[in-house]
C-alpha cells in the first residue's frame, strides 16, 4: 500500500515513523518548505516532492494529511477528487466546510478518517468500559483538566512562525478539539454549553489559550472540561462521578481507579495490566515535547486508519461525529461572547 504524508512538520514526521513501526514501507511526502522536506528525507530516507500535483502522479492509495488545520480541507478535497482514501489531523475548521467534506466523501464514496488518537490511550479504553458495563450507574458529572504550557511545544522556532500562534490557522482550537473528541466518545452528544474562552497566558499569540466549557449532553450528564495552553508543567486530571460510584484517572502515575457503592471500596487498574506501557521515542530534529508519553495511541491510531480502509472494522470516530464537537467548540466561543447558554442543533 503506498502513503502519500503530506505536511512533513513535527506530526508528518510521526506519522512517518509511525507508518514504518506498523509495517508500511512504500512511504513518500510532500511539504511546501524545503527544510522539512530535506529533513523528512534525510532521517527516514523517503521521496519527498514540492510539487503535490507531481506526487500525486505516484497514485497514492491514502494520504495522511498532517499540514496546520488550516490546510486540512484543501488536502481532503483533493484526496476526494482523486478518489484517495484519507485521514486527517485534528480540525478546527468551520462546521459547514465539515459539512462539505461529508457530502463530497459520500458522493465519491472515499472513506475518510479524522485523528482521534486518546482514543486508544489505555486509560480512557478502561474508563469507556467501565461506563459502558455500568460500573457507577448512570453518570451525573464529568470533570477534567488538561493543560500544558504552548512555548514549550516546539521550542527550536519562534512561537508566531509556527501555526499555534493564531486561532485562524487551528492555535488554541487544536487542543480543546484534541480533548473533545475522547470526551464525546465516552459521553456521547452535547446539547448546551456555557463557556469562558479567554488569552490569559504571558507569551504572545492571537488565540484562546484558555476554554473552560460547562457542558450539558443528551444523557443528562453535567461536563465540566477546562483545556488550556498556560500551565506549567503539563498534567491531566479526570473524575466522572455516577449514580454508584467515582472514576478518577491519574494520568501523571498511569491507572484508573473506581470506588463503587455495591462493596464500598477504591479498585485501582494501572495501566500496565492491559497496555505494554509508554516508551519514550529517541529524540530526533523536529520531535516535540509533546511527543514524549503517548507515541503508541498514535501508532494503534494508524493501525485502526488501516483496517478501516481494508474493510475490517467500522470506525468508531468519523468526520460526522468531528462536526458535533466543532460544532461544540465554536458555540463556546460564541457563548463566551454573549455571555448565554448555547444550544446545539446536534
Amino acid at each position: 500500500m503506498k502513503v502519500l504524508v503530506v505536511g512533513l512538520g513535527s506530526m508528518g514526521k510521526r506519522r512517518i515513523r509511525n507508518l514504518k513501526e506498523i509495517g508500511i514501507k512504500d512511504i513518500f511526502g510532500y511539504d511546501i518548505r524545503e527544510d522539512r522536506r530535506k529533513q523528512a528525507s534525510e532521517l527516514y530516507s523517503i521521496s519527498v516532492e514540492d510539487n503535490f500535483d507531481k506526487i500525486l502522479n505516484k497514485h497514492p492509495d491514502v494520504m495522511i494529511i498532517s499540514t496546520s488545520p488550516d490546510a486540512h480541507k484543501k488536502y481532503a478535497m483533493s484526496a476526494i477528487k482523486n478518489k484517495i482514501n484519507f485521514f486527517t489531523e485534528v480540525n478546527t475548521m468551520n462546521p459547514k466546510d465539515m459539512e462539505e467534506i461529508i457530502n463530497e466523501m459520500k458522493k465519491d464514496r472515499v472513506i475518510g478518517i479524522p485523528s482521534s488518537n486518546l482514543m486508544f490511550h489505555p486509560s480512557i479504553v478502561k474508563i469507556k468500559q467501565f461506563l459502558d458495563n455500568k460500573n457507577i450507574g448512570k453518570i451525573l458529572t464529568f470533570n477534567f483538566h488538561s493543560g500544558s504550557y504552548l512555548p514549550d511545544w516546539h521550542p527550536w522556532e519562534k512561537l508566531s512562525e509556527y501555526y499555534v500562534y493564531d486561532k485562524e490557522t487551528g492555535g488554541g482550537r487544536d487542543q480543546i478539539m484534541w480533548e473533545l473528541s475522547w470526551i464525546y466518545w465516552l459521553l456521547g452528544k452535547p446539547t448546551t454549553v456555557t463557556s469562558f474562552t479567554k488569552k490569559l497566558g504571558d507569551f504572545e499569540a492571537k488565540i484562546f489559550d484558555v476554554y473552560n466549557l460547562m457542558i450539558e449532553f443528551k444523557s443528562g450528564t453535567i461536563g465540566n472540561v477546562l483545556v488550556d495552553v498556560i500551565q506549567q508543567p503539563p498534567g491531566r486530571t479526570c473524575e466522572i462521578i455516577g449514580e454508584r460510584g467515582t472514576i478518577k484517572w491519574d494520568y501523571e502515575n498511569k491507572f484508573v481507579e473506581y470506588f463503587s457503592t455495591d462493596n464500598n471500596e477504591w479498585r485501582k487498574f494501572p495501566e500496565s495490566d492491559d497496555y505494554k506501557g509508554y516508551e519514550k521515542e529517541n529524540k530526533k530534529p523536529g520531535f516535540a515535547i509533546k511527543d514524549e508519553g503517548v507515541n503508541e495511541t498514535y501508532i494503534d491510531e494508524m493501525k485502526n486508519l488501516f483496517s478501516i480502509i481494508k474493510g475490517e472494522k467500522n470506525p468508531e470516530f468519523t468526520f460526522e461525529d468531528e462536526k458535533i464537537i466543532l460544532e461544540l467548540m465554536y458555540a463556546a466561543e460564541k457563548s463566551s461572547e454573549t455571555k448565554i447558554h448555547e444550544k446545539l442543533n446536534v
